[in-house]
């Protein structure tokens, strides 16, 4: 039989609401069952999070205090808390990048840090952000970050580098990976309030960030082009997409919910107020909305929807965790009320689907942060630190299911026979060319023109290598002249606060010296292009 649950977590605003059952004093995070029967599962204790300040992952639930600077680790499998980790500075928002075990948590400071939670390994990005990062999220297959701010602007980060170890170079030295955002998406005036993206490959894939001045834009990812400009009737402060990316749900200030059908054409256009890229922007009627239940029932700080996409919940201000029909755009029932804001609401995946393919690696516990792999300089011959470990549970092989040569390698005593006899037939055949004489001598003359092919592409990849090595160059004494550029504007910022003055007038003079920097560089990037065609 299939079940499906939900998680809900809630800020503790005020100590002196008591619970009706003595056994839920204290808990701060709700497991609860959403079919076939509504009831709650499970309570852990101990906890009182932000809005956007709860991952979670097929074994742990990981919860950052809202007046604490430290994380709370649960773990799913036994039901209680794993561990308490304390951190620098107060964490505003929490992501977990599923595939590569990483929990992502925004702070209070504009940085990301990344806590690889199989190993205890940290990486910290530059402090991009003006303000605290508000909001997080990862696309689907772990390639970017998107960290929205109070600071109205987003950065798009790339993962792999963030976490990259140290990277050889050609003369045996070793370089930092880069800990700046890829590019940023400035649309926004105002502070950043929420932020998710599609589902699709990453380079079709397009985000959706809203602000507190009730805009919101669609953007594709990887250019930051605005694709749509969206005017709702009140601020969005949660956002969630349907599975198939066909239609965007927003939880609004005012507790009501707001939908767009990305492929409808029923919505007003507004050429008069389009985007920068000069798409037409669009306002959602109030008629449109889904209204709240109740007056009071206060924002609706997060949603989720079911496996199917056809359940919306959505979790309010005075605790109420609410039903809607999407397809009938109301309200079903009012599931059930927390008495403290429901600042974050989860639907997992359904369990008891039949011959279901579970991972076959999990962490069991979660490694607490190692400063000695942080701060290490014993990287080994290949980047790796000296007493980086991995600490997974695998499972035993499923019936039916062939296991790759990678997991076959951690699972068994060593690395299978068969990938090592290919790897040395491999090698025999690149040192050999596989290219014996014949009686006839065609296979001598085949040899001759491989040969000057090979020569050819040689000096291609010679040439090549050059143009890369010059423009990693440029590359760097740009980034270089660009962070130099981004320190002054910080400064200018928290200068003129001071003074009492506008903090936006000080940076403009400094966002125009940044734009010809950008802008001289592409010129650079493309005379480079045209020499190697």
């Amino acid at each position: 039989m299939l079940t499906e649950s939900f998680i809900a977590a809630t800020l503790t605003a005020n100590k002196a609401v008591a619970h009706a059952s003595a056994s839920l004093k204290d808990v701060g995070i709700f497991l609860h069952e959403f079919q076939p029967q509504s009831t709650f599962r499970h309570g852990y204790k101990k906890s009182s999070s932000r809005p956007g300040c709860v991952a979670t992952t097929d074994s742990h639930i990981f919860a950052a205090q809202a007046d604490k600077a430290v994380v709370n680790v649960y773990s799913r499998e036994r039901g209680n808390q794993e561990a308490t980790v304390p951190f620098p500075e107060r964490i505003h928002s929490l992501a977990f990048a599923q595939d590569a075990a990483i929990l992502v948590l925004g702070t209070e400071g504009g940085k990301l840090i990344l806590w690889e939670v199989a190993t205890g390994r940290l990486t910290t990005s530059a402090a991009a952000h003006l303000q605290s990062v508000s909001c997080l999220c990862i696309t689907p297959k772990n390639e970017y970050i998107i960290s929205g701010s109070a600071d109205s602007s987003l950065h798009v980060w790339s993962l792999l580098k963030l976490v990259s170890l140290l990277q050889p170079t050609d003369n045996f030295q070793t370089q930092e990976p880069s800990r700046s955002p890829i590019h940023t998406f400035s649309g926004h005036r105002s502070a950043v309030s929420a932020v998710d993206c599609g589902h699709s490959k990453v380079n079709t894939n397009f985000a959706v960030s809203a602000s507190d001045d009730a805009t919101c834009h669609l953007w594709h990812i990887q250019s930051g082009q605005i694709l749509r400009t969206l005017l709702l009737p009140s601020a969005a402060v949660s956002i969630t997409l349907d599975p198939a990316d066909r239609a965007i749900y927003f939880g609004c200030n005012d507790g009501r919910i707001q939908s767009f059908d990305i492929f409808g054409q029923a919505q007003e256009e507004k050429t008069s107020l389009s985007g920068s890229a000069g798409a037409p922007a669009i306002e959602l009627r109030d008629g449109d909305s889904w209204v709240a239940p109740a007056a009071d029932i206060g924002a609706a700080r997060s949603l989720t929807l079911s496996y199917d996409g056809s359940t919306l919940l959505s979790g309010h201000q005075n605790g109420a965790v609410v039903r809607w029909d999407v397809a009938k755009h109301r309200i079903t029932n009012e599931i059930t009320n927390l008495g403290q804001p429901v600042t974050h609401i989860e639907m997992f995946e359904p369990e008891g689907f039949p011959n279901r393919c579970k991972p076959r690696s999990t962490v069991v516990n979660v490694v607490k942060p190692n400063l000695e792999l942080t701060s290490s300089i014993d990287h080994g011959t290949c980047g790796v630190p000296a007493k980086y470990n991995l600490h997974i549970r695998q499972s035993a092989q499923r019936p039916g299911v062939e296991m790759d040569p990678f997991e076959q390698a951690i699972s068994g005593s060593g690395f299978p026979q068969a990938m090592l006899d290919e790897a040395l037939r491999s090698i025999t055949v690149g040192e050999q060319g596989n290219l014996a004489p014949s009686v006839n001598g065609g296979n001598n003359a085949k040899a001759d023109r491989l040969e000057d092919e090979v020569a050819r592409l040689k000096q291609q990849i010679v040439v090549l290598q050059n143009v890369e090595q010059k423009h990693r160059q440029q590359k760097l004494a740009k980034m270089k002249v660009l962070d130099g550029i981004d320190l002054e504007k910080r400064k200018a910022y928290f200068e003129a606060k001071k003074r009492g003055e506008d903090g936006d007038v000080a940076m403009k003079a400094f966002e125009e010296k940044k734009a010809l920097v950008e802008l001289g560089s592409d010129e650079d990037d493309s005379d480079d292009h045209m020499d190697v065609g």
